[in-house]
């Protein structure tokens, strides 16, 4: 018995291995939409069963959250969290085949959730199937937890680990959902996570649409809006509202290292986003610490009035926005939506409604860690590069929840993956050889 021959094992269950991925892609499980999750459910824990997990599936206010163990007695536990919701299709018009009717072209697949996150529960279970096709069993405890609203913020995951702690808190490392390649190939290593804090905005000035003509009689709802945005950020993207830096950990010496030594890659980035600068003109050093370091502020959605053909000349009496906040460690989302809703209260904003807000704080796990030597020299074994160390990566999720459990992300993505976007997709290519580096990482640790 040897690694060679799982290797092998995955190479021959290849196709299998692709089929059973776009078996699960044509599920359209969107929590945004209220959409597939009793059928993706139905679905994992058919071929969960089949692979020799135990299995059971705990219910929460919103999509229930599927978890799976396969206990070999051993004194190490390895956890996998995914996700089996997906981000809408939409813009369906964009997509070169159907989102939901997986395609091969080029040696990609192509589906919405391929890369975010369902190319990586498949990958992770045929790794674990391969490997004890050929040993017997894993030299380890193996759990997954797959919940059903990583994509609308993981408004439940909470009350599932409130609910089945013990589950989560025995493991010894996660490897946590996404990951993949950047631009040049080279397989990355994600340390951590921002927080989130999302606002649903809304405002109403007027009783109806006015005909703009009598504007000075009314307040208009769109400049109201856009007024109150335009207070909580200078252009310098310095952030107004008093205490918002207040509880902003200071970096380690550690972290300082590793960002120090990132190679951010900056031609190959303003390639991709079609840009000749970045903001503010930033680069080297002072650009990665703005990346790392801090907290963001962005408009994601901002619409009022008219939106059709042609002119019509109203004045609006609604407008609405939603706004994501990324925070970075030592930031409380609750927090910092009570001291945005001052600061607007005290500079006659009352009007501007929060009428949803969700969000969790950022989380990361240390270089030094047992786990992630593990992972990272796994890598280097399977790949045969050193990979590229994120301190954290800029986007976020729930892992301050997985409470004393270290967390690595890797994955079978690359920089052009189109997470979130049309076209999502994989390369098969990296699809098996994240199987492999799966199957090796569970015979190391």
């Amino acid at each position: 018995m040897s690694l060679e021959e799982v290797y092998q094992e995955i190479e021959k269950n290849k196709e299998d291995s692709i089929d059973i991925l776009c078996e699960l892609l044509k599920i359209p499980s969107m929590a945004a939409k209220k959409t597939g999750a009793p059928e993706a459910i139905e679905f994992l824990s058919k071929i969960f069963e089949e692979a020799g997990f135990k299995y059971f599936i705990s219910e929460t206010k919103g999509n229930p959250v599927f978890c799976a163990e396969m206990n070999v007695g051993s004194e190490k536990t390895l956890l996998f969290y995914d996700h089996y919701d997906v981000q809408p299709e939409d813009p369906v018009d964009l997509w070169d085949s159907p989102p939901f009717e997986p395609a091969i072209r080029d040696g990609k697949i192509f589906a919405r959730g391929v890369s975010d996150n369902k190319g990586e529960i498949i990958c992770r279970l045929q790794a674990i199937k391969a490997y004890n096709k050929i040993y017997g069993k894993p030299p380890i405890n193996i759990k997954f937890v797959i919940e059903g609203e990583e994509e609308v913020g993981s408004p439940n995951l909470e009350e599932f680990v409130n609910n089945d702690k013990e589950f989560i808190s025995d493991a010894d490392g996660c490897i946590w959902e996404f990951g993949g390649r950047d631009g040049d190939g080279i397989q990355q290593v994600y340390l951590g996570v921002k927080g989130i804090l999302y606002l649903h905005l809304k405002t109403r000035t007027i009783g109806r649409d006015v005909h703009s003509g009598y504007t000075q009689f009314v307040d208009n709802a769109a400049y109201e809006l856009v007024w109150a945005l335009s207070i909580i950020k200078d252009r310098k993207d310095k952030i107004q509202v008093p205490g918002f830096y207040d509880n902003i950990s200071k970096p380690s010496a550690e972290d300082m290292k590793i960002i120090k030594e990132f190679e951010l890659k900056e031609d190959l980035l303003k390639k991709m986003y079609g840009i000749e600068e970045f903001r503010l003109g930033l680069t080297g050093l002072e650009l990665k610490k703005k990346y790392f370091l801090e907290p963001t502020c962005n408009i994601c959605g901002l619409w009022s009035g008219y939106q059709g053909p042609g002119g019509k000349t109203v004045t609006p009496n609604e407008a609405f926005a939603k706004v994501d906040l990324r925070l970075v460690p030592g930031q409380n989302p609750k927090d910092l939506i009570e001291k945005i809703r001052k600061f607007w209260d005290e500079n006659n904003f009352q009007h501007i409604e929060i009428t949803e807000w969700d969000g969790y704080e950022a989380a990361k796990t240390s270089i030094k860690d047992p786990f992630a030597v593990a992972v990272i020299e796994t890598i280097k074994e399977v790949e045969g590069h050193e990979p590229i160390i994120w301190p954290m990566v800029g986007g976020s999720g729930p892992m301050y929840l997985f409470e004393g459990v270290p967390c690595i992300s890797i994955g079978c993505g690359h920089a052009n993956s189109n997470a979130h976007a049309p076209n999502e997709n994989i390369f098969i290519d990296d699809f098996v050889v994240g199987m492999k580096t799966i199957a090796k990482l569970i015979h190391r640790f």
